[in-house]
């Protein structure tokens, strides 16, 4: 990353922590739906609503910390970047959500649709860590590691949180 100002290297990592985060929830999402789906409508409207509920949340939790942290009311820009750094949270539904419609209109069979899915969250996840550690300069071995690390990662935590929570 160097070079870049501080604060935008702040901001990326933040972001891509927010991507990795919107993915788990995503995937753990369309994972506990796979055990359950009979209609693809169904299965896209709990997807937006759980997405809804993260990036509400996040978001909500990011401005109370960011209030405590400055003591004192925030500006309009500070709390446009802290909007902005949660995007990459309502950006993971976007592949999940264009399967899941082909479902409904027939073009997938939708258990194809929220396998698809899953496998796709799975890669973004294996592409995020590899993309960190490039961006640390890792070696190119290093950063294909890291990439499966960061997959299998989310796949433990996605099993975790579908068998808790689910």
């Amino acid at each position: 990353m160097g070079g870049e100002d501080p604060i935008e290297e702040v901001r990326d990592v933040e972001r891509s922590s927010h991507a990795v985060y919107g993915l788990v929830i995503i995937t753990a999402t369309l994972v506990a739906d796979r055990l359950h789906a009979t209609d693809a409508l169904v299965s896209l409207l709990a997807l937006w609503g759980a997405t809804l509920v993260l990036v509400l949340a996040h978001t909500y939790s990011a401005l109370i910390a960011e209030l405590s942290r400055r003591g004192h009311r925030l500006t309009y820009m500070e709390r446009h970047v802290l909007i902005a750094d949660n995007i990459p949270l309502a950006t993971s539904v976007v592949v999940p959500s264009v399967l899941l419609a082909a479902a409904g209109v027939g073009i997938l069979d939708l258990a194809l649709a929220i396998d698809l899915s899953i496998l796709l969250s799975i890669a973004a996840l294996f592409g995020l860590g590899a993309y960190q550690a490039h961006q640390e300069g890792a070696p190119p071995g290093h950063q294909v590691a890291i990439g499966v690390l960061g997959g299998v990662l989310g796949i433990i935590i996605v099993v975790a949180e579908v068998a808790l929570a689910h």
